[in-house]
């Protein structure tokens, strides 16, 4: 059995845990392996054009019922799909809990993305590989102010970043740094893989291999570390 601390000291997201996963030997090689396509489309009834599903994918329109599709439809084994999936829900309860929707209703912007999707299929893939079957973690680390997305100007933390985190048995942090650092994603990642807080790193990750992950936006940090212990 194998297992990972996550050190997130310096913030997380999806990219930043895919990148170190990576490093620490994981291929998350999904090519042909995922279809971003209408679940109308799959079963012979009316639906929208082709180019449409690339937009709805693209812009990140997806409802959270197309990405559980493309995760039922992805050719990876079901422990990788069940690893995703809980990730989504832990994602997509946060987002429905701040947009007064339902699991039925609600909708993804950023996290609705093709890449986003292919992000999280992609760690759970890794994961797998890597045969990690526990998972620890750090304080996680947050910054402060305001950034600007698809739904304008919000605050750090992001809405369904505070939503997770009131549903989180972590430890948060805010750090002097006027920006977000951990993204739903980022967060959904850790909770939907059952990430356990520590307050100090267990004995058995010193001298352990370590990967990092640096994710697009530059806040004068390194980046997440992740040790792997076997």
């Amino acid at each position: 059995m194998s297992s990972i601390y996550i050190d997130c000291t310096n913030g997380i997201s999806s990219d930043m845990v895919l990148m170190a996963l990576r490093g620490l030997g994981a291929q998350a090689d999904l090519t042909g392996k995922l279809h971003f396509h209408g679940r109308d489309h799959d079963h012979g009834h009316a639906h929208e054009h082709e180019h449409d599903h690339g937009h709805t994918y693209a812009h990140g329109h997806a409802s959270y019922q197309d990405v559980l599709h493309v995760i039922e439809h992805s050719l990876v084994s079901e422990q990788v799909k069940e690893t995703a999936r809980s990730i989504y829900g832990v994602i997509a309860r946060a987002e429905a809990s701040v947009h007064g929707a339902t699991l039925e209703t609600v909708r993804f912007h950023e996290v609705g993305r093709r890449e986003a999707i292919e992000n999280i299929l992609a760690i759970a893939a890794g994961l797998e590989e890597l045969g990690v079957e526990e998972v620890f973690c750090s304080e996680v680390h947050d910054g402060y102010g305001t950034i600007l997305c698809s739904h304008g100007e919000i605050p750090v933390p992001v809405p369904a970043v505070a939503a997770m985190m009131k549903e989180s048995d972590l430890t948060f942090a805010t750090d002097d740094i006027p920006t977000e650092m951990v993204t739903p994603s980022g967060l959904g990642v850790l909770m939907g893989i059952g990430a356990k807080g520590t307050k100090e790193m267990p004995e058995r990750f010193r001298g352990a291999k370590e990967a990092t992950g640096r994710g697009g936006r530059d806040i004068g940090r390194d980046g997440l570390h992740i040790r792997l212990a076997e």
